[in-house]
């Protein structure tokens, strides 16, 4: 029972106050107390109890620090999962860049055409216009 790590911590007026005590490796062992020594105590009351249910209820105990371990594992996992949204975000954003070279090449090509054709339209526009001169004449 000695190889189980306990954690003390003080509680905020807010919480009441005095002192919590748990056993990361040992999920839901808590206890708490007025002061770290009571805190102390009360949970490694807690340990022994919840030590005693588990045995009669016939599970395995974890292994002392086991929660380390798990908390090593979830932020290794964790690196990974941002490591690859990392990847995917990389991929955006060069598809974005892309799109947006493409854009405005598109652009570009509209603008200089139009610049091209600007006076073969200034032309047909005129010659429309001296059409609807005339329709409006008649």
């Amino acid at each position: 029972m000695a190889d189980y790590v306990i954690v003390i911590l003080p509680l905020s007026e807010e919480d009441g106050g005095g002192f919590v005590g748990f056993v990361p490796d040992l999920q839901g062992c808590m206890s708490d107390g007025d002061t770290r020594e009571e805190a102390l105590e009360n949970t490694q009351q807690a340990m022994a109890e919840w030590i005693e249910m588990k045995t009669a209820q016939g599970f395995d105990l974890p292994r002392p620090g086991v929660s380390v371990e798990r908390a090593a594992q979830e932020r290794k996992s964790m690196m990974a999962a941002l490591k690859a949204m990392m990847a995917i975000l990389d991929k955006a954003d060069t598809r974005i860049i892309e799109l947006e070279r493409a854009l405005e090449e598109a652009v570009d090509g509209v603008s200089s055409s139009w610049e091209r054709n600007l006076p073969l339209f200034e032309a047909a526009s005129a010659t429309v216009f001296r059409g609807s001169k005339k329709l409006l004449a008649n």
